[in-house]
Order: C-alpha cells, then structure tokens, then sequence
C-alpha cells in the first residue's frame, strides 16, 4: 500500500475513539445513533443525490449492497448501544473490535487475497490484545470477564462489523475511485441504516420519541460528523488496498487511543494492564504496516 491509506487510517482512528467515548458517556440515550443518522441525512441527503446525478453515477450493484449494509449497521449500533449500557467501555469497545479481525483475513482468504505471514502476526497480536484488555490480572484469567450479558452485546457488534466490512469492501471497489464517491457511499449508507435501526430498538424494547432538547440533538449532530467523516476515510482506504483484512486491523488503533483516555476519564479498573495490552495491539498494528507497505 502506499502511505496515503496509513494516514487515512490513522485519521480515521483518532475520529474513531472520539466518537466511541461520546458515545459510552450518553450509553443512556438509546438512540444517540439513531438521531445521529438522521442528522447525517438530513445534512447529506442533497449534496449526495446532486453529486449522484451529476458526477459519475454509482454502478445498480452498489445500490443492493447499500441496502444490505444498513441492515449491518443497524446490528453494529445496536450492539454499541446496548453494549455500552451493560458495561465498561474498556471491555466492550475492544472486544467487538477483537472478534471480527480474523474473521475478514479468512473472508481475504475466501476471495483469493491472502495476507502475508508478518500480517498474521500483526492481526493475532491486535487479536490478542484486544482479548486481554477485558481481564483485571493475567495471574487469574477468569472466563467471567467475557461470559456476561454485555457479551451477546459484543458478539452482535461483531457480526455487525464483519458484515458490513465485508460489504463495503466490494462496494468500494465498484465505485467510482476518488473520495468524493467515497464520501456520497457513506451518506447513502448512513441513511440506509435509519428504518433498520429504528426497527431494531423498536423490538429491543426501546421507548423512540421524537422529543429530545436542542442539546440532546446537538450531541447526535456532533456524533452523526464523526462518525461518518471517520467511515468516510476508511471507504476512501479500502479503494487502495486489496484487504479489507488489514485496513480493519489497522483501524485497531483507535483502542490503542480509547483505552488509555477511558482509563483517565472514566477511571475503569486494571489501567497498567489494558493500556499493556493497548501496546501489544500497537505492536501488532506495527507488523500489519511493515506487510502491507511490502
């Protein structure tokens, strides 16, 4: 890969963390991401369809993955929202970024991409690390810290983010290169989420109303920026690269970055060992860049 995609990622990475961390300090509003997808199209849907119209129009491929990937979204939200509401975020942030890693190098794998062995190094060390994070002591590794109910969280957070990666990743590779498509592939994605998401917090059990202050939408709007404007950058990476494997273990950074401030903000347990286990990723991130540049 040439350097641009590293510091698309790793831009990306930062903006990630962010958002991450807003998230979990309003894990009591169930639909932060909803209103934060709203906004999104509400302040995308125009410059979108006119750039759609004018530009280079997408290929009719493109449209039935986004509709696909929304109902990933939709699933990803919904795991970080219920996810955050269960429990730490320096155990459940890292987790469901832990879990889908391997899983895309085998989907590489699957379409003829395989990654080279500094690379499976480099994302077993970002899995490892990331698996550590949720234990307080490495001289008593208890199952315990991985079987509780924020767990099935984690797992549908995973799922979500394999299934949309894996998406997004053919898609992006049918747009028209540059990242203006890039930019327009994520508003449409944004939006596509909206009715899938809305229905899933429906029979979640969740109480949606319409009724929030302008300080609560303004905390949605400020989301609904960082959250599209960081997957706006990663959609413009996986143009560049040919494994989703690696752009997705690369965006492992922003743990690196989200452990050590939630472990100063939020003053979560086990410091010295997650933020170890945050280099050990950082290692791994290291390896997966020395692969891919070669």
């Amino acid at each position: 890969m040439t350097p641009l995609p590293f510091l698309l990622i790793g831009i990306s990475a930062f903006v990630h963390a962010g958002w991450n961390l807003l998230a979990h300090s309003r894990r009591s509003d169930a639909t932060l991401f909803l209103r934060a997808t709203i906004v999104t199209g509400i302040i995308g849907i125009l410059p979108a369809l006119a750039a759609e119209w004018l530009g280079p129009a997408f290929p009719l491929q493109v449209w039935g993955l986004l509709a696909l990937t929304g109902i990933f979204q939709a699933l990803y939200y919904l795991g970080l929202t219920m996810g955050y509401r269960s429990g730490d975020f320096t155990v459940i942030y890292p987790l469901a970024r832990a879990l889908p890693v391997l899983f895309l190098a085998f989907i590489d794998m699957a379409r003829g991409r395989m990654p080279a062995p500094l690379g499976w190094l480099g994302m077993g060390l970002v899995f490892a690390g990331c698996a550590m994070v949720p234990l307080e002591s490495l001289r008593v590794v208890s199952f315990a810290r991985y079987r509780n109910r924020a767990f099935i969280w984690v797992l549908v957070t995973a799922l979500g983010t394999v299934g949309y990666t894996t998406i997004d990743k053919i898609a992006a590779e049918a747009l028209p290169p540059g990242p203006a498509s890039a930019a327009r592939y994520a508003i449409f994605e944004a939006i596509a989420s909206i009715p899938y998401l809305w229905l899933a917090l429906r029979l979640a059990g969740e109480r949606i109303s319409a009724a929030h202050g302008i300080r609560e939408w303004r905390w949605a709007a400020f989301a609904g920026v960082f959250i599209t404007g960081a997957y706006f950058l990663v959609l413009w990476a996986y143009q560049l690269s040919p494994f989703a494997s690696y752009i997705s273990a690369l965006r492992q950074f922003s743990i690196v970055i989200g452990v050590a401030a939630a472990a100063l903000l939020f003053h979560e347990p086990a410091r010295g060992l997650r933020i170890g286990a945050a280099l050990v990723i950082a290692v791994g991130i290291v390896c997966i860049t020395i692969a891919a540049a070669s």
